[in-house]
């Protein structure tokens, strides 16, 4: 129950003993209004209200208060929302990449045109994967593939989060212009 510093802009205006506990309190249910309007059914509101005030807690010595309290909460609710609405889409894609491998491996007996058409979409997703460094593609097959968090990888690669996360976002990177582009090459 640290007090958040500086939770009005003047100085001559005596603060209130905020605490993380009074915070929460008064705010929890708006946040998660907002998550459910802003994340609709992708994303979770419950996850994204714990993600909102772990952030309060971690960050809340730098509240400057130039702005309402309830202005920084929202911008925090916006940017986990949309943070969690990516992960929703990445984790669709993906879904549908590997959910035609799966099927051949489970169905035993997949029609003729439908396990060409499953070969040639797991070759494609090989050859991309393949076409990234070494870093880029185990960062890349550990988080999406074996849904391992950022921190769990960094411990496997003995690596700082912060590091596999900027590797993260580069080989994401690299892997969707390099799909869009085999895409492409396939079409013409």
């Amino acid at each position: 129950m640290h007090p958040l510093p500086n939770l009005r802009p003047d100085p001559d205006v005596p603060r209130p003993a905020w605490s993380f506990d009074d915070i929460y309190r008064r705010h929890a249910r708006t946040v998660a209004r907002w998550a459910d309007r802003l994340g609709g059914a992708r994303v979770d509101a419950d996850e994204v209200v714990q993600e909102v005030f772990l952030t309060v807690n971690r960050r809340g010595g730098e509240f400057r208060g130039d702005a309402k309290l309830t202005t920084w909460l929202f911008r925090i609710t916006r940017r986990v929302v949309a943070n969690q609405r990516r992960a929703a889409r990445r984790r669709a894609i993906w879904a549908r990449l590997t959910s035609r491998v799966a099927e051949v491996v489970a169905g035993g007996g997949p029609a003729p045109g439908d396990a060409l058409e499953s070969r040639e979409a797991t070759d494609r997703l090989q050859r991309v994967l393949d076409s990234l460094s070494e870093r880029y593609r185990s960062v890349l097959v550990l988080f999406e593939l074996e849904e391992m968090s950022t921190d769990e990888i960094a411990r496997f690669m003995d690596r700082p989060p912060a590091t596999i996360r900027v590797w993260l976002h580069r080989a994401r990177a690299q892997f969707s212009a390099r799909w869009r582009a085999a895409d492409e090459e396939e079409s013409s």
